[in-house]
Order: C-alpha cells, then structure tokens, then sequence
C-alpha cells in the first residue's frame, strides 16, 4: 500500500506537467493563429483608394470594391468579396501571400499582378488574375492539381466554381488599366459594358431590348466619358439612342 501511495503524488504531478505543457502548447497555437492585422477595406462606385499594408506590400482597389486583409505570423491572405484590386506584394518567402477570390486561390511571393471578382459588369462572377511582373500560382480552391503559373503577360480566367479556363496573353502595361481610367471591351454583351460604366457612376443609359443587350461591343474607352461610349454605339451596332425625359435607351434600328 505505501508503494501505491507513493506512486499517486508522482503520477498527478507528471499529469500536471503534462496539462501545464499541453496547455501551453495550445496557447502558442492559438496565438499563432491570430492575425496580426485584419481590415476590411470597401469602395463606393466612382471611389478608389490605395492601401498600404503593414508588411510593406501596396494595393489599389477600384470602384465598388469589398475586400479583407489578413496578415498572420506565417502568412498574408486577402479575401477579395467584389471589385479589383491592383497588387504590388512586398517580397517575403518566409509568409506566402494569398488572394482568396470566389472558389479561385491565388499565390504570389513578390510580384505586381491585377485580381477582379465584379459581380457586376465585364465577366461578372467570374476571376480574372493579369501579371504585370513576377509570377504567381492559380488554381481552384482546394485543388492543386489544375493549378497554373503565370508570368509576365499572361492572364487566366475562372469561372464561378473556380475552373480555370486556358491561359491568354495580356500586354503588361495593360494589366490593371482602370487605374488610367480606362476600360477595354472584346466581344463583350452591351448589358455587360453597361454594368461595367455602372460601377463607376451613373450612366442614364438603358437597354429593355434583350436582343440589343446581348449585342457584342469591343475598344477601349475612357470610363469617365460614358456620353462617348454612347455617341459611338450607332457606328459600332444596328442601334441607336432614343432620349426619354430621364434617361437615354438604346434600342435597335428597325
């Protein structure tokens, strides 16, 4: 018996121990875990912002954009809601930076590259990724195995389940092009180009027609002078512009 009794204080203590360092073990990983900076960043139509993030890395969001910055210990993750964003990440191997867009993942180390996930306007619910420079990895969250890289110039579309579409080519100095106030259209549906001037302020501008709407418009245009987006619609389409007391319709030439 005075064995036995001897054994029971050395157990509990050994079982103290334990705790004591399970314990502490627990809270280092909780603590890890936390981010170290967490912001939400949004932008109404017609505003842009740059943000500086504490680990030295810049971004430019904009107009009608949601996002969330989250820098942990061992990583940077930002989770882009709606909108784009223009990336320019501070170089740190050690924390790999990720943007988390719709069911789309996309990682970086140190590059400058241009992100859009608009639920509105050009490929809306859809995740467009440009590289200016640097490289970057792509791929549908949860899933490596489809995973792509891309380079300078280069650009890769996912649809709303995160599938990726075939890589394309993109001049580099055209990567991000909203922050000129710019937009580029390539067959793009006329509903669609609408949306898109939309995000930045109001157009007057209205289709009922859906045979107009589904009507393809390609160029490049200023986003602050939608009046001349319109004027140049009769020269590119069978439309034409019909002024009502508060708005302006396209409809088509009968």
């Amino acid at each position: 018996m005075s064995g036995v009794g001897r054994l029971v204080p050395q157990a509990a203590m050994a079982m103290a121990v334990l705790a004591t360092v399970g314990g502490g073990w627990l809270g280092w990983g909780h603590w890890r875990a936390q981010p170290v900076h967490d912001e939400l960043y949004v932008t109404q139509r017609g505003q842009r912002m740059s943000v500086d993030l504490p680990d030295g890395s810049r971004l430019q969001l904009d107009a009608a954009t949601r996002m969330e910055a989250l820098l942990y210990r061992d990583r940077r993750e930002v989770r882009l809601v709606d909108g784009q964003v223009m990336f320019n990440v501070h170089s740190d191997a050690e924390r790999p930076f990720d943007v988390l867009a719709g069911h789309t993942r996309v990682t970086v180390v140190g590059t400058r590259f241009s992100v859009r996930h608009a639920q509105t306007g050009v490929d809306a619910g859809k995740t467009v990724v440009q590289v200016e420079s640097g490289r970057v990895r792509v791929a549908q969250m949860g899933s490596m195995s489809a995973a792509v890289e891309l380079g300078p110039g280069m650009a890769v579309t996912a649809d709303e389940q995160g599938r990726l579409e075939r890589t394309v080519s993109v001049a580099p100095n055209s990567v991000g092009a909203w922050r000129a106030g710019r937009v580029s259209f390539s067959d793009t549906p006329l509903s669609q180009a609408l949306a898109e001037f939309e995000r930045y302020g109001e157009t007057r501008l209205m289709v009922r027609d859906p045979a107009v709407a589904a009507m393809r418009v390609g160029g490049s245009f200023d986003l602050r002078e939608v009046g001349t987006f319109a004027q140049a619609l009769p020269l590119m389409l069978p439309v034409k512009l019909k002024k009502l007391d508060a708005a302006t319709e396209i409809v088509p030439v009968r």
